[in-house]
């Protein structure tokens, strides 16, 4: 049987594509971010070059999310990670055959932590219940 050539490059990109895909995630955020910020620039100097007052909201810091949002977060996130994993599970549950048979159980990674995160949420609603009185 002739191998490959190439089949020395297998294992080095499954190993660098993560990583890859990592910064180029990191990346877009960090590009996106800036251009936001020199779109605001130019138009804070579009509108001091034409005279008119500057509003506060264009000089002040971006506002974060409120944390209130995080239990929904959670929640739906969960909620998703549940349905990923079982179409994870049925999926490789319907091409395992022969001692590819256990790899549906891949699927629960997923619904374990969906389970989690809608732990997670419950528990911080009732902290917010509990705080509010």
């Amino acid at each position: 049987m002739p191998q490959n050539q190439f089949d020395f490059l297998i294992p080095i990109i499954a190993i660098v594509i993560p990583f890859a895909f990592v910064a180029v995630i990191i990346g877009m955020k960090y590009f996106n971010e800036r251009k936001i910020r020199e779109l605001q620039h130019a138009t804070i100097r579009l509108a001091l070059e034409k005279g008119q007052p500057l509003p506060a909201e264009l000089l002040a810091a971006p506002v974060e999310a409120p944390k209130g949002h995080r239990a929904t977060n959670d929640r739906k996130a969960g909620l998703i990670l549940i349905a990923v994993g079982v179409g994870l599970f049925f999926f490789l549950q319907s091409i395992g055959t022969g001692p590819r048979v256990h790899l549906a159980m891949v699927g629960f990674i997923p619904i374990l932590i969906g389970i989690a995160l809608l732990i997670n949420a419950r528990l911080e609603r009732r902290e917010k219940k509990d705080s509010n009185g």
